[in-house]
């Protein structure tokens, strides 16, 4: 019984060891955490702003496509509706403006006639949204994103009227954007492997993303919990989720004033969490690592010094009164 007693002392002391310790690792993964929350503001932050430059430009470029139209609209050969001309024309002016997928004209009929990039067969676009806003206004309009027929590609369209003398008009030329922009915008921003472009409409249909965006285009997910994150804000936000790609990451995401003709679209840009929080959890490995350390060589010194300071003590006095 006295051994049982002895022992139970040198476990309580262990016991103290370990309830000294835990206000350490109270105070380390609080530490963490708030290094965490700091770490997804200031990521969430970058992207925000990442995201409204890049609307930003985006805005920058409608205005250059709107002067643009204005002065291929005054071209004779396209108000002539000559095909040839005007199909070789826009060939050679498509070469010094890489932004575009396309230049080209339509018929009030809505058959395309003058094409930068080589078509096969009659194209009607009757169908086209900036085809019918530019006829109907008779003004600058803003198509919705898409793939072109004669490219292929996914582009924002952009029209605009040629009027006769009489106001009637004689045909819409149309200026397809790019949205490989998108690309070179992701390339250029310097963002961790991992992270993500994406370009929503407000039915939750992927118009662009960056990257793997042939495997993306297209297809509509209202369901992702990003997806849903951004039509359920309808606005200007952030969120904390797993992309379409199931990865969880820090997002930004704010509407396309250029698209408000058509409907919501909204850009967004998501920073992967384990790259967002590699710096807090590489401090919290070290930390856990450094206090188990510590723990580890007081419990072997109170294991030890037990049976040094006191328990040998402790039995010379009791073996002092027996």
């Amino acid at each position: 019984m006295t051994r049982l007693s002895f022992s139970s002392l040198r476990v309580r002391l262990l016991l103290l060891v370990l309830l000294a310790i835990i206000p350490a690792l109270g105070l380390i993964l609080y530490t963490a955490a708030e290094q965490r929350r700091l770490a997804a503001v200031d990521v969430e932050a970058n992207a925000l702003r990442l995201a409204r430059v890049a609307s930003g430009d985006e805005e920058q470029l409608v205005e250059g496509v709107r002067q643009l139209l204005i002065s291929l609209a005054q071209i004779p050969h396209v108000r002539q509706r000559n095909s040839t001309a005007c199909s070789a024309l826009f060939a050679n002016l498509i070469k010094q403006y890489p932004l575009y997928a396309n230049l080209g004209a339509i018929e009030p009929d809505g058959d395309l006639f003058c094409s930068a990039r080589p078509f096969k067969g009659p194209i009607n676009l009757t169908d086209r949204t900036y085809f019918r806003r530019a006829a109907e206004s008779r003004g600058f309009a803003v198509g919705g994103y898409q793939i072109g027929r004669a490219t292929g590609k996914a582009t924002i369209n952009f029209g605009y009227p040629v009027l006769d003398d009489s106001g009637a008009v004689r045909a819409v030329i149309f200026a397809a954007l790019d949205l490989a922009w998108l690309n070179r915008l992701a390339g250029t921003a310097l963002l961790p492997k991992g992270s993500e472009f994406t370009i929503t409409d407000q039915n939750g249909a992927i118009l662009a993303r960056y990257p793997d965006s042939e495997k993306w285009i297209g297809k509509s997910l209202p369901e992702v919990s990003i997806v849903r994150a951004i039509l359920s804000l309808k606005g200007e936000g952030t969120a904390r989720t797993a992309g379409v790609d199931g990865v969880p990451r820090l997002y930004a995401f704010t509407p396309l004033r250029s698209a408000a003709q058509v409907g919501a679209v909204y850009l967004s840009i998501g920073i992967p969490q384990k790259v967002a929080f590699a710096n807090a959890d590489r401090i919290l490995k070290r930390n856990l690592l450094g206090l188990g350390m510590i723990a580890a060589l007081a419990l072997v010194a109170a294991w030890f010094g037990a049976d040094l300071f006191i328990l040998r003590r402790v039995n010379t006095l009791v073996n002092a009164t027996k």
